[in-house]
């Protein structure tokens, strides 16, 4: 009987501490892994595109590349002259999946941010600048974007000079300009308070009219709207700002300033508003906000 009852309390006190050892465990992983996830953020005002990363990528593609960047930026900027008629500089090499993206700004008008890949051969370290590419799409939507901009060149001052008083008036922040040029999340017309999607039949016309007269000046394009007026829908503006302090959720006494300011604006450019409002945080490795209250499809505002 004893021996029993000496049997069964030992085996709960074993039970009881491989529980508890077991739980201890499980909060440490759970501690350890909110610490990881903190780490992977970084305050918008100290953000540069540094740690931005693709999924899949890979960061020896990065150091091959840098090997050879003489070459690939000239491979790069011949690319962008030979296809698109247009002046690029380089600005950062990111990691992709047996490649490098190259993230490029262009010189001159119509202005935008895209990128193109060039294959990585890890067995050889070489890079293959006579196979320069990009995805389908992403270099005619920064150009039909910034032409865009080029033709109601008065009405995104307008939106600009708004967003840069309500910077002043309230703790709020754009994104730094050396995160646009490091990250490629966002590709386009961008501002560090703003970025511009056109979508339509009629941007693709401007895009063809474009390729037949790379040297239309801002009359022309605004004589090709009077002739050919954008639906609102097929031409997104996306407004982003960030809370200015660090470690604080978004307000939406600010965000309902912004909302009822774009409505009530009748001098900015047509298309569809989506407005965020994110905190502090942002990833380093997604170039992504933490938290954020917005308007978006399908509630954007629209302006005729």
């Amino acid at each position: 009987m004893l021996k029993n009852l000496y049997l069964f309390i030992c085996t709960t006190i074993l039970l009881v501490g491989c529980f508890n050892l077991e739980n201890t465990k499980e909060e440490t992983n759970n501690v350890t892994n909110q610490q990881n996830q903190e780490e992977q953020y970084i305050s918008v005002q100290d953000y540069d595109g540094e740690g931005y990363t693709l999924r899949g990528g890979q960061d020896e593609a990065v150091d091959i590349a840098k090997q050879h960047k003489e070459k690939i930026v000239k491979a790069v900027e011949e690319f962008f002259l030979d296809n698109y008629k247009t002046e690029v500089k380089v600005n950062h090499f990111i990691g992709a999946k047996d490649a490098v993206s190259v993230t490029v700004e262009s010189v001159n008008e119509p202005f935008f941010y895209t990128f193109a890949i060039v294959p990585v051969d890890f067995n050889t370290k070489t890079v293959a600048t006579d196979r320069v590419f990009t995805l389908e799409g992403e270099v005619e939507k920064g150009i039909k974007g910034g032409l865009y901009v080029m033709a109601y060149e008065e009405e995104f001052a307008n939106l600009d000079n708004y967003l840069q008083t309500l910077e002043k008036e309230y703790p709020i922040i754009g994104i730094n300009k050396e995160a646009i040029q490091n990250t490629n999340i966002i590709r386009g017309y961008i501002t560090p308070h703003y970025f511009v999607s056109p979508f339509g039949e009629t941007f693709k016309e401007l895009f063809d009219v474009y390729t037949n007269n790379s040297k239309m000046n801002k009359e022309e394009l605004r004589h090709f709207f009077n002739q050919n007026p954008i639906d609102p829908q097929y031409l997104t503006i996306t407004i982003e700002v960030y809370m200015k302090e660090k470690n604080i959720e978004p307000d939406q006494e600010i965000f309902d300033i912004i909302v009822n300011d774009i409505e009530e604006m009748t001098d900015i450019p047509k298309g569809s508003y989506a407005i965020f409002l994110n905190g502090n945080d942002i990833n380093k490795q997604t170039a992504l906000a933490k938290d954020s209250i917005s308007r978006k499809t399908p509630d954007e505002i629209i302006k005729e």
